[in-house]
């Protein structure tokens, strides 16, 4: 009877050693399965673009397939709850502009934080937004513009491109600095307020450099100022509304940024957030992103990442305050 006792309190002591010896990492490794991009975007815009490139270099890096799977509408809604019903893994991911967490949040109802749901995993592309015009549009710039608004009333409409995007802030802030009854026209997204605009059926819009740069080149739409502290490199002899005394009207850069679930494990998220800075810090990528009108990303770690998210949500509470801009009900 000791005997079999012995033998028992050793085969006891031999399986637990197996199992601490089983390496912790192994429930965190990662990649051990295809990597699933959520796009709040559909096919064709910006940050489905960035979303293919940072695909293409993943794989080649990581030797793992990667889906990107575009999820369109409700301010985001749909990209963000299918990256809420997936496990914190890693294995899903969500690109989409900054606008989803700091700006849209603000202005639109939403069922849930996505402050405290989300996080930045890296920002994979930085934006810078400017004032465009149709060019038979009469102003030459900025004085012009607001002397003419003043002088026709309700005759100048700027298309605004969502309820809650920055290109929706910029536009009320201009219509208050423009003294003037000047109409701020809601469109669903880029596309169909830049073919109004060309069109003549709306003046202006604030957009990303990277979107209109085609447009300004061609001559089919005109740059009249920069909302940044400097001057875009793409456009080099537009100036920008600091330097025409209008500080209220320069805000940071807008990102492109890949997300994750809060709830994802430090050093998992910290193993993601390497292999994105390794993609994004390439040359082949800055060259692609300089390629398509992209300023290059501020990075920094999940830390920093998430203090500009709140600096830039806290500067648009207090825009939202000073308009008294009205809360959309989702």
């Amino acid at each position: 009877m000791i005997f079999n006792s012995l033998r028992l309190k050793v085969f006891a002591v031999s399986v637990l050693s197996l199992l601490v010896a089983v390496p912790p990492a192994q429930a965190q490794k990662w990649p051990d399965t295809l990597i699933r991009l959520i796009v709040a975007a559909p096919a064709g815009g910006i940050s489905d673009a960035v979303a293919r490139l940072l695909a293409e270099q993943l794989r080649a890096d990581l030797g793992q397939t990667v889906l990107v799977d575009n999820k369109p509408g409700g301010s985001g809604v749909i990209a963000e709850r299918a990256l809420m019903s997936a496990p914190a893994d890693g294995h899903t991911l969500m690109v989409g502009p900054s606008s989803l967490i700091t700006d849209i949040p603000l202005a639109v109802k939403m069922p849930y934080d996505p402050l405290k749901t989300f996080t930045y995993a890296a920002e994979a592309a930085s934006m810078v937004h400017v004032l465009v015009k149709n060019p038979d549009f009469p102003p030459r710039n900025i004085p012009e513009l607001f002397e003419y608004a003043r002088l026709k009333p309700q005759s100048v409409s700027i298309a605004s491109l969502s309820p809650g995007n920055r290109s929706d802030f910029l536009s009320e802030i201009l219509r208050e600095k423009s003294n003037s009854s000047m109409v701020v026209a809601p469109y669903k997204g880029s596309a169909p307020a830049l073919t109004d605009l060309m069109g003549n059926h709306v003046q202006l819009t604030f957009d990303v450099v990277s979107t209109v740069l085609p447009f300004v080149r061609s001559g089919k739409l005109n740059a009249l100022a920069v909302a940044a502290a400097t001057r875009s490199p793409y456009l080099p002899n537009v100036p920008t509304f600091a330097e025409l005394g209008m500080p209220d009207l320069v805000m940071p850069n807008a990102g492109i940024g890949v997300y994750m679930l809060s709830s994802t494990p430090k050093p998992l998220a910290d193993q993601i957030q390497g292999e994105l800075q390794k993609v994004i810090g390439s040359a082949k990528y800055r060259q692609v992103l300089a390629a398509q009108g992209f300023d290059y990303p501020q990075n920094g770690s999940i830390e920093e990442l998430r203090q500009r998210l709140d600096a830039t949500t806290s500067n648009n509470k207090k825009i939202i305050e000073k308009l008294k801009l009205k809360i959309s009900p989702g």
